[in-house]
């Protein structure tokens, strides 16, 4: 099984990945509130830049490597689409 199968069996979308990689995200910035050189250096390396671009894709792309590297299972993947699945409806709720 790869992830895009388990896409369609828990009804995601790509919107829906980039969408709980965005909260992911926003958490690990406004985590650097009392330090914003760690921010600041992020940005300026092009760090931030970087991990943005194709984020979705990429992310997706890991975890099928994972699965076929036999580093996570099933199970484990599954439970990260469940958490998508999760921010999806935290989304849809809050409008």
């Amino acid at each position: 099984m790869n992830c895009k199968q388990l896409m369609e069996e828990y009804d995601l979308e790509i919107d829906d990945v980039r969408w709980f990689l965005s909260v992911r995200m926003a958490e690990q910035l406004l985590s650097h509130y009392q330090e914003p050189k760690g921010l600041i250096r992020m940005i300026w390396d092009k760090q931030l830049e970087e991990e943005l671009y194709n984020m979705e894709e990429r992310f997706l792309e890991g975890l099928d490597a994972e699965m076929a590297a036999g580093s996570a299972d099933e199970v484990k993947i599954r439970q990260t689409f469940s958490e998508i699945k999760t921010a999806r409806r935290r989304r849809q709720s809050a409008g």
